[in-house]
């Protein structure tokens, strides 16, 4: 896929009522569950079986219920000593989808990191809606420089790589780095429009921190920790997402970790690469 260059101007949250979007959303995930059943089995039943947790809250059970990873999990301030002296600054933390978003405690500990680690160049693999962008860049040293990939808006719905229906997990409508655009930080990041397994990494680079949050099958994440391990400087850090509850994200660290040092994070579905 050639990179998009398009100057960056926002897109937008399309309409529609809330009930149209809910059927739409459970109708796309029946479609995609009929369509890969065993994934769909591996990845739904640890959550939803007749063994796992039971609340009524459906994102508190989805933080409580991983499955995948053979990391133990550790407290940040373990990962990162003295990092409890750390002030974070959480930007917009309640605005944002809960089922699709990261969680506020996740924003808050990579938020912490940045803090710490005072990075001037900073990647982040899938925009979204810019939530965790927004606040990179608000933890982030005044120099610093945020850079965040995404899908182009003309996207034409055919990825670079080999990703089964249930995986999709592209953003539609006109919404992606809605919330960083008109905040005080916004002239610290830069959009960048591509399929991150085609995209050219080193152009921006080399970074000091990496985020990797993109397309979650186990090729991607594969091919995103690749990208990041050749293009992230000496002394740098490497931050997955959806370590634990996706098992193909978790495969593929769990084979990184094998030749770097790897630490997951207590409370959060973050796992740190320190090549």
């Amino acid at each position: 896929m050639k990179k998009t260059t398009a100057p960056w101007t926002g897109r937008r949250a399309g309409g529609g009522s809330g009930i149209a979007q809910m059927a739409a959303r459970l109708r796309n995930a029946l479609v995609k569950i009929a369509r890969n059943p065993v994934t769909a089995w591996r990845m739904l039943w640890p959550r939803y079986g007749p063994f796992a947790a039971k609340a009524p809250d459906t994102e508190f059970r989805r933080a409580i219920r991983w499955s995948f990873g053979d990391l133990g999990r550790e407290p940040l301030n373990a990962v990162f000593p003295g990092i409890e002296h750390i002030d974070v600054r959480v930007v917009r933390c309640y605005d944002r989808e809960p089922l699709l978003s990261m969680t506020p405690s996740e924003v808050l500990a990579i938020g912490a990191m940045v803090r710490f680690l005072r990075p001037e160049r900073i990647l982040e693999i899938g925009t979204f809606e810019g939530n965790t962008t927004v606040n990179l860049a608000a933890n982030a040293p005044a120099s610093a420089r945020v850079f965040t990939l995404d899908l182009p808006p003309d996207w034409a719905r055919r990825y670079a790589l080999d990703v089964p229906d249930i995986h999709y997990n592209a953003a539609t409508g006109n919404h992606t780095g809605r919330q960083f655009i008109e905040t005080p930080h916004a002239d610290r990041i830069t959009q960048l429009w591509g399929d991150s397994a085609a995209f050219e990494w080193d152009e921006h680079g080399p970074f000091d921190f990496i985020l990797i949050d993109g397309c979650h099958t186990y090729e991607y994440a594969v091919s995103d920790t690749l990208n990041a391990l050749r293009v992230i400087r000496p002394g740098g850090a490497i931050v997955w997402h959806d370590y634990g509850m996706l098992e193909d994200v978790s495969r593929a660290v769990d084979e990184c970790a094998r030749g770097i040092k790897a630490r997951a994070i207590q409370g959060t579905r973050l796992a740190v690469g320190f090549p």
